[in-house]
């Protein structure tokens, strides 16, 4: 395959997932936001803690729903802003309604944190992968495609 016909499918399947994927609603996320997660989805998902002044989150959010295009994976992309005011604006960012899902906190940022990762210092991207099963891996920053397509490999 090309490498222009590669690039034009990929923004087709961007596309695709904008229009039928995209979040109506803006949710609440509290301290009791993550364990209900981990302990009612049973499907794996990537979740991405990200800010407005985070400069790396948008390509991250963007690379991760590309490549679960990619990959024809099911697995949930939820995005959790961590600062956002204005639930119009978080909906119609592009790199938002690429999730399935969009969580604004509601509360101290500092609990949230500590609620989803006692060692979280709060710099975002911070991904956590959760695996459907109650295991979840944490990463700081921009997603490695590698690790990320291996990860993807048994999650359908």
């Amino acid at each position: 395959m090309s490498p222009i016909f590669k690039s034009v499918m990929g923004s087709l399947v961007l596309l695709c997932a904008q229009v039928f994927a995209a979040p109506t609603e803006v949710e609440i996320f509290d301290k009791s936001t993550w364990p209900t997660l981990l302990s009612n989805h049973r499907q794996p998902a990537m979740i991405v803690f990200s800010s407005v002044s985070c400069t790396h989150c948008p390509g991250a959010i963007e690379r991760l729903a590309a490549r679960r295009a990619a990959k024809q994976s099911t697995t949930g992309l939820y995005v959790v802003l961590m600062d956002s005011e204005d639930d119009v604006t978080a909906l119609g960012s592009p790199h938002h309604r690429l999730a399935d899902r969009l969580f604004a906190f509601r509360g101290r940022a500092q609990s949230l944190q500590y609620a989803v990762n006692p060692a979280w210092r709060g710099m975002t991207p911070y991904i956590a992968y959760v695996d459907g099963k109650g295991g979840v891996r944490f990463v700081l920053g921009e997603p490695d495609d590698r690790a990320l397509a291996v990860w993807l490999q048994g999650k359908k």
